[in-house]
């Protein structure tokens, strides 16, 4: 269930524009609210695929002395590239309401 919910958060962080989301300048916490829970939603679908992934490949690490070694290894190498994504993830959305809130400005303007 857990997936079919991230599936549908990841495909909607990646398809929806701040246009798309109807983002009303009239009611900005509104807005802030949808926009952070698209963010949450993306972010832990990620984490979950990173996650899987990360488990995955300690299935393929060496038995015996060698396996806490290579497990430790994958681990570094899945955290760095999963803060870089996490990262992107949280950028975009800043970036989202960053225009919002610049869009909402010149308006008043």
């Amino acid at each position: 269930m857990r997936s079919a919910i991230w599936v549908v958060g990841v495909i909607l962080g990646w398809s929806i524009s701040p246009a798309q989301l109807e983002m009303d300048c009239a009611r900005p916490q509104q807005a802030r609210n949808v926009v952070g829970r698209l963010m949450l939603s993306e972010i832990e679908g990620a984490e979950d695929t990173n996650r899987a992934a990360m488990w995955e490949t300690f299935g393929r690490c060496p038995g015996g002395s060698g396996a806490a070694a290579c497990r430790r290894k994958e681990q570094q190498r899945f955290e760095a590239n999963w803060e870089g994504e996490k990262r992107a993830i949280e950028d975009k959305y800043r970036k989202m309401l960053s225009e919002f809130e610049e869009r909402c400005q010149a308006s008043a303007a």
